[in-house]
């Protein structure tokens, strides 16, 4: 079973003689984690610069350096970075040399062609306190700046403090200049420094907003307090989605309630100070998980200094809530590997049909080198397809156009096996992105989708592809451009040019069974699904099962995956719910279950089911209610019920090694 454990380590023998000379600190507090091109990137608080430190895998670190700084200020906070259309967007707030005061901490944005920096200067966004920025695709593919102030609630009677607000931007350089309060402080845990002003007003905090969505919700995650107190602590709050609402005029509200102090993370008997946060999907593109900084409990001295370091745990989703079992600071699972990845940093790898790295070439001129995969021929179509298959998955392709007068079209395929086949391509003359579906010869009609103005097509842009069954998604840039149903399930995945040249990086496939978000129906007339008993549907993203007269109502779910390890969650809605998991270690072998009660379950309705190396965990809720020896096989799922039971949020996922 691969493993980390915390503080994450952070290897400094890449650094250049200058960069150390420059006093670099082993310290990482606000980590923000970028995944781009497969890599990971994380920016951390340093007072003579940013600091970017990357990762393969989230477990092993190396320092670069600075990817930012400026001759003349100091105190560079809580960085965050984007990637917009062939740029990197760094927000950092610093303040001029000579100057002490905190509050002259104003947002800057610098920008560069690299994640790794160097950025530089282009714009002073706030000529008053600013910090704590993260910048996020808004509903209708724009974007949104969450930041905290004093200004908002600053003269406030009761709850005076810093909080969170955001604005709309124009562009990643220009505020539209309407912000809009989104987290406020609520909670006596909050107060950062009592009586203040002497008139009996304390002064609260709210920062470090960091945004995601899921399924039908918003969220975003905070920190309240300051790292030197106790209740220091991350917390969410949580808005519905809406098509035609900006994230800026939804309804906030904190979890459970603005009353409750209730934190997802805080500190424990061998972990303080733990706050600030990014999350960033695992390898596999389906796990989240939190990265946050905090320091070691021991006795503090007057030269205590800074010791907050990058730490991880995961996020476990229960419905609409999530839990975090942290800090933790034992050997735990690591993020979970995709069933196949490609990076291309091995070495250069010619065109005489083999690139090495488990792909299968069909056509095209293919080189590896400069950790892309580069298709260089302008005659016919070129392809190249992954050895791995699977009829549901996760498909990551990060790639760029190479510029040719005579336009471009490119991008990924999906087949079938039978002659039926799908392209999800970039047109450069038509500035579109398109479906070409072809079932057994015959072309179907393209379903296309304009790209905004300013598309480059010459810098890499993401395609998320979502196969489930024959229900099929595609995100870009992490926008949702098309979903549509095919005619046969897909189960080989490749990339695809015609006429033209292009370069891939990142490539990346994930085994994965799941109507999170693709629907139900689809899933049960696959045939991973069996009803054992009792009546069935789909309704949305659940199972509905109904027991008949005498009988449970039982569904037996087999695992789609050919081989451990894999995951497996979903949520169990209904009383008299009977969970039996059946461990086989090949065919043929006798069955082995094992039950968990109601008891065990302890009224939780979310189980999380963990397979590797050997051992099998069960978490109900944010512990582990079960853990036992199980060899490698098939890990098949019943669910019973004598009751109407609702199965729903099913996903199950295959790790890869």
């Amino acid at each position: 079973m691969r493993s980390y454990k915390n503080p994450l380590p952070v290897a400094t023998d890449k650094l250049d003689p200058a960069t150390v000379k420059l006093g670099v600190s082993p310290y990482n507090p606000d980590p923000y984690v970028l995944k781009w091109n497969g890599r990971y990137y994380a920016y951390a608080t340093a007072g003579e610069g940013v600091t970017v430190m990357t990762s393969k895998d989230m477990t092993a670190w190396t320092h670069r350096g600075y990817a930012y700084r400026e001759a003349d200020r100091h105190g560079y906070w809580a960085p965050a970075v984007i990637y917009d259309n062939g740029l990197f967007y760094l927000y950092v707030s610093n303040m001029p040399n000579g100057e002490d005061d905190a509050h002259l901490q104003f947002m800057r944005v610098a920008v560069s062609e690299s994640p790794a920096g160097p950025f530089e200067h282009r714009k002073t966004l706030f000529d008053t306190f600013s910090i704590d920025a993260h910048v996020v695709r808004d509903t209708d593919g724009g974007l949104v700046l969450f930041y905290s102030t004093n200004e908002t609630y600053g003269i406030d009677a009761h709850r005076a403090g810093t909080v969170i607000v955001a604005d709309r931007l124009l562009d990643p350089l220009t505020l539209e200049g309407k912000p809009k309060l989104i987290v406020r402080p609520t909670l006596d845990e909050e107060v950062f420094a009592a009586n203040r002003f002497g008139d009996g007003r304390d002064w609260h905090t709210i920062e470090g907003a960091f945004h995601l969505k899921r399924g039908g919700k918003h969220y975003v995650m905070y920190s309240g307090n300051a790292f030197t107190s106790p209740y220091y602590y991350v917390g969410y709050s949580t808005a519905d989605h809406s098509a035609d609402k900006s994230l800026t005029e939804l309804q906030w509200t904190k979890y459970p309630d603005e009353d409750t102090y209730e934190p997802l993370l805080r500190q424990n008997e061998k972990v303080e100070g733990v706050g600030h946060n990014s999350v960033a999907k695992a390898p596999n593109n389906i796990d989240d998980w939190i990265v946050y900084h905090g320091r070691e409990v021991r006795e503090h001295g007057p030269e205590d200094g800074e010791r907050r370091q990058m730490r991880m745990d995961p996020v476990l989703w229960h419905g609409e809530r999530m839990t975090v079992a942290g800090p933790t600071y034992e050997a735990m699972p690591a993020p979970a590997m995709p069933t196949f990845r490609d990076l291309f940093d091995r070495a250069d790898a010619g065109i005489e049909g083999d690139i090495g790295g488990g792909w299968e070439l069909a056509g095209g001129e293919w080189r590896v080198g400069g950790q892309e995969l580069r298709q260089a021929g302008l005659v016919g179509i070129g392809r190249a397809y992954l050895a791995a298959s699977a009829p549901h998955a996760l498909f990551e392709v990060n790639v760029r156009w190479e510029y040719s007068h005579m336009g471009g079209l490119y991008g990924a395929i999906l087949e079938s096996g039978d002659g039926t086949f799908a392209e999800v391509m970039f047109d450069v003359g038509k500035r579109t992105i398109d479906i070409y579906q072809t079932v057994r010869g015959l072309k179907l009609e393209t379903i296309g989708k304009a790209l905004p103005p300013g598309f480059r097509f010459d810098v890499y842009h993401q395609l998320l592809i979502r196969a489930a069954g024959n229900r099929i998604a595609v995100e870009l840039d992490g926008v949702a451009v098309s979903e549509w149903t095919s005619f046969a399930p897909f189960s080989r995945y490749g990339l695809t040019t015609h006429y033209t040249s292009a370069s891939f990086a990142g490539i990346a496939l994930t085994e994965t069974l799941s109507f999170l978000e693709s629907g139900a129906a689809a899933c049960l007339a696959s045939a991973e699904f069996g009803v054992l008993s009792g009546d069935w549907s789909a309704s949305g993203a659940s199972l509905i099962g109904m027991p008949r007269q005498g009988t449970a109502a039982s569904l037996h779910v087999g695992n789609p995956f050919p081989s451990f390890p894999s995951v497996c969650r979903f949520e169990a809605e209904g009383k008299s719910a009977e969970l039996t998991f059946t461990i086989a270690t090949k065919a043929g072998d006798e069955a082995r279950s094992i039950v968990l009660s109601e008891e065990e379950l302890r009224g939780s309705e979310t189980l999380h089911i963990r397979h590797e190396g050997g051992r099998l965990q069960a978490w109900a809720g944010d512990r582990v209610a079960l853990e036992a020896s199980a060899e490698s096989g098939w890990l098949s799922l019943t669910v019973s019920s004598g009751r109407k039971i609702a199965l729903r949020n099913l996903e199950w996922t295959a790790l890869g090694t």
